[in-house]
């Protein structure tokens, strides 16, 4: 059994955790101001430790290539808006 290391995360954790975070991202209509809080906690809670800033960029930045290009569904920014206090 190896040990692991906070400031090591493998592709295969990586992968999981991102499709973790893009679920959670997608199903909680999470709004883009509230993600590195979310990858955040998400990260630290697989690996146990603070999670690598490298990581977290990482993450934010795979969701943004994931929703470039892509049209906002009908009525999201409105209900957005209401969201916020």
């Amino acid at each position: 059994m190896t040990k692991r290391s906070a400031n090591f995360i493998s592709a295969f954790d990586f992968d999981v955790i991102r499709e973790v975070f893009r679920r959670s991202v997608v199903e909680d209509c999470l709004p883009r101001q509230d993600w590195e809080r979310r990858a955040n906690g998400l990260v630290r809670s697989f690996i146990g430790a603070q999670p690598p800033a490298e990581v977290i960029a990482a993450l934010l930045d795979s969701m943004d290539q994931q929703n470039a290009g892509r049209p906002e569904p009908a009525g999201y920014s409105r209900w957005l808006n209401s969201q916020q206090p």
